[in-house]
């Protein structure tokens, strides 16, 4: 989980408590508060057995309010009720209990508890009460992150429901699968489960249930990015919870309408939503509220660049999950805390920050903690130059992922992503040894330019005012040329002015030609760090063979190639524009889908450029939005495919290695996964990829993790793009999926792209 956000993905789901909660069928009509006073004087005279039954409706009524009383009150029903033999106050005394501890946020024992009461309902046949059990569990295997067994779990109760009629229970189940879904990022089924309960829930005409659906609902158009969608039905939870004085619901509603203007950047309105729900949680007494409330502000101070006081948000955050004995959400605090010490460029108190997260982690042996605190630790030794201390990190950071892989179920899948990490591990190796040795030699050439100042100085005084002088200008040069030599202003004729981007083989610059200095060019230089790996030459000037032998409007143009110091270079036309990424990010950022015409332009290019390179036996195998550059815009923009650094030629030999995978993860054809055959199909699903972000503004498999994207690029369907877009037609709608297609003989070639797309255009003209 990424630390910034632990705390609002935890808030979302404290949802589904509430619902469930307020599904209960054993609280009374009247108030709880006469409840509470009637339950508490039966207790005053009651004895033995006969308190039983007033102790488990008093901790059931507590439950939310007195959590921590509540337990009590569950462990002396329980106690009495196995006394005298008495399974079904026993079974109501576990669930009470599990509720309580899951209110707490002690899932891991409340889940223990809930499963004696489903045992125990289950031998007396009560199967209402079974499922409502079910339920329960499936919610607290949800918060400890066994979200496929929380979703079986539910899915059962739900089975049950559906056969009792009960339709409270199966508006409960349905909103609490709609909330798991959504947090798998298979946002169709999650509206779909969510929409059929705030059916049940409005024609049962109950307020509380309608009002958590809606949140839900909310929450599935925030990950979509859909921010404006989302406001509207928080707004309208927000207004159910306020009528019914449902104070904890307005306080999640006022922190998840503060999270859709952060997310456009409205960080004042969101300060201000967020300081709303901390009033709130403040006045009910709701620390794990507070604590949501005070996470959220540190974002947006960070963010802002105001660290002394994101810290302190964060710190009174750390006071209140130490109270409340939550070590993974200290360490996710502290974790919090270290990065704005770092920003800061405070290193003393960044690294002590980060070092007890790493402590808490080890002590609750979490590989989520520690993955995330020795990434950062290493970055802190980084910063401040002690790279070896980094590399150390950054080995236990890389075995901490290893270990996290193992606990995947999709064994193949973390044997994927194991190989992605020690990439990525290797690459950072390599990168920390070339530090050490770019620092070790602009050590020696600062004693060189200073011997040599020394030895120009002793001249000077010894000639005369002539030779002084034009020695002083050929001086003057040379210093001017060892400071672009050691600056690596210069390769080749090329005069570097500034860096574009850098990819994993290349960095790419903006740079003049010396001998056509009002021509830029871009020059694509292969990393230092591969400078003397053969294996990356061979790779590198291959990319410039194949860019060679294409001729299209639509594909990047070589001007030049070369070497410089061992240093490979490719030059090429540079392009003014954006790339496709960068336009996606812009519209989201706006919150504007962009013209479905405009989309088809350009993807009509691409996959006609692709379709060009096919013809000739060559792969892309890495069409990313970051690799195609739109130039000008409207009718007249056009697409150009850049970075053929992967691309292999079926007369080739490959460069790759068995079972290595290069290229980026969500734009990956299922077949380059598993380490099967690329062909010319593998580059169509990419393209699919790329229009079915260019038209919905999100990608089609998303998740925080890359072994999630690995699994459900493998496995999962996504959201067609009408469900996002509904003026998507079923003709573009058909196309994209099929581009999308698992089997690579079943989607269409780049030429039958082309021609669909031009039938599309055609009809909406």
């Amino acid at each position: 989980m990424n630390p910034v956000t632990g705390s609002t993905s935890r808030l979302r789901l404290a949802g589904c408590v509430a619902v469930a909660l307020a599904c209960a069928a054993f609280l009374p009509a009247q108030s709880a508060e006469e409840r509470i006073a009637a339950l508490e004087k039966t207790l005053e005279v009651a004895a033995g057995a006969e308190r039983v039954a007033p102790l488990n409706e008093l901790a059931a009524v507590l439950c939310r309010r007195q959590p921590a009383r509540a337990v009590d009150l569950a462990r002396e029903a329980l106690a009495l009720a196995e006394r005298h033999a008495d399974v079904r106050g026993a079974a109501s005394a576990e669930k009470n209990l599990g509720l309580a501890l899951m209110v707490l946020e002690q899932d891991e024992e409340g889940l223990a508890h809930m499963n004696s009461a489903r045992r125990g309902f289950a031998s007396l046949g009560e199967r209402s009460e079974e499922a409502r059990c079910l339920g329960y569990a499936g919610m607290m295997l949800s918060h400890v992150g066994k979200t496929w067994d929380a979703i079986a779990s539910v899915q059962e109760a739900l089975a049950i429901f559906r056969e009792l009629n009960d339709d409270k229970g199966v508006a409960a189940a349905t909103n609490n699968l709609g909330v798991m879904h959504e947090r798998l990022g298979e946002y169709e089924e999650a509206l779909r489960f969510n929409l059929e309960s705030l059916r049940i829930e409005e024609r049962l005409g109950r307020k509380i249930g309608i009002a958590n659906n809606l949140n839900s609902v909310g929450n599935i158009h925030s990950e979509l990015g859909e921010h404006l969608k989302a406001r509207d039905y928080y707004r309208r939870a927000l207004a159910l919870f306020r009528e019914l004085d449902e104070q904890p619901g307005v306080g999640r509603c006022l922190n998840n309408l503060g999270n859709t203007y952060e997310k456009q950047g409205d960080d004042a309105e969101a300060l201000r939503y967020f300081g709303e729900a901390l009033e709130i949680a403040g006045r009910i007494g709701n620390r794990g509220d507070e604590a949501n409330a005070r996470n959220n502000m540190g974002i947006v101070l960070k963010k802002q660049g105001k660290y002394r006081a994101a810290r302190e948000q964060y710190a009174a955050v750390a006071e209140i999950r130490t109270a409340l004995g939550q070590k993974q959400e200290l360490a996710t605090c502290l974790h919090n805390i270290a990065e704005t010490y770092l920003l800061e460029r405070r290193f003393a108190e960044a690294r002590a920050a980060v070092e007890r997260s790493v402590a808490i982690g080890r002590e609750i042996r979490s590989n989520t903690v520690l993955d995330g605190a020795y990434l950062l630790l290493s970055q802190v030794h980084a910063e401040r130059g002690d790279h070896r201390a980094a590399y150390e990190a950054h080995v236990l950071y890389a075995d901490t992922r290893a270990a996290m892989l193992d606990e995947q179920r999709n064994l193949k899948i973390a044997e994927l992503q194991e190989r992605y990490q020690a990439e990525a591990r290797q690459r950072q190796i390599e990168s920390l040894s070339k530090d050490k040795e770019l620092l070790t030699k602009d050590a020696e050439i600062r004693r060189l330019q200073l011997g040599r100042t020394r030895l120009a100085a002793a001249l000077t005084g010894a000639l005369a005012l002539l030779v002084i002088g034009a020695a002083a200008l050929l001086f003057r040069r040379y210093l001017y040329l060892l400071a672009f030599w050691k600056k690596r202003t210069f390769i080749g004729q090329y005069r570097i002015e500034r860096e574009i981007t850098r990819g994993g083989m290349g960095v790419i610059y903006k740079a003049s030609n010396l001998l056509a200095p009002r021509t830029p060019v871009a020059l694509k230089v292969i990393r230092d760090e591969l400078a003397g790996d053969e294996t990356q030459r061979r790779r590198f000037i291959n990319e410039g063979k194949i860019i060679d032998t294409l001729d299209h409007p639509n594909i990047v143009k070589v001007i030049d190639r070369g070497e410089h110091n061992r240093r490979l270079y490719i030059a090429m036309e540079y392009l003014e524009g954006m790339t496709v990424a960068e336009l996606v990010a812009a519209a989201a950022s706006r919150g504007r889908q962009l013209p479905i015409q405009e989309c088809l332009e350009l993807v009509r290019q691409i996959a006609d450029a692709a379709a060009a390179i096919h013809g000739k036996g060559i792969v892309h195998r890495d069409i990313t939005p970051a690799n195609v550059i739109v130039s000008g815009e409207g009718a007249g923009a056009r697409a150009k495919l850049l970075d053929f650094g992967i691309a292999k030629q079926e007369t080739m030999s490959t460069l790759t290695e068995v079972g290595e995978i290069l290229g980026t993860i969500n734009y990956m054809a299922p077949e380059r996964l598993q380490l099967r055959d690329v062909t010319a199909a593998s580059d169509v699903f990419s393209i699919g990829v790329l229009l079915y972000e260019l038209l919905t503004l999100r990608k089609p498999f998303l998740a925080e993790e890359p072994v999630e994207v690995l699994k459900q690029v493998l496995g999962r369907e996504p959201v067609r793009p009408s469900a996002l877009r509904p003026e998507v037609s079923a003709e573009l709608q058909d196309l994209v999926m099929a581009m999308l297609d698992k089997r690579p003989q079943a989607r269409p070639a780049g030429t039958e792209v082309v021609e669909r797309i031009d039938r599309l255009l055609a009809g909406a003209a």
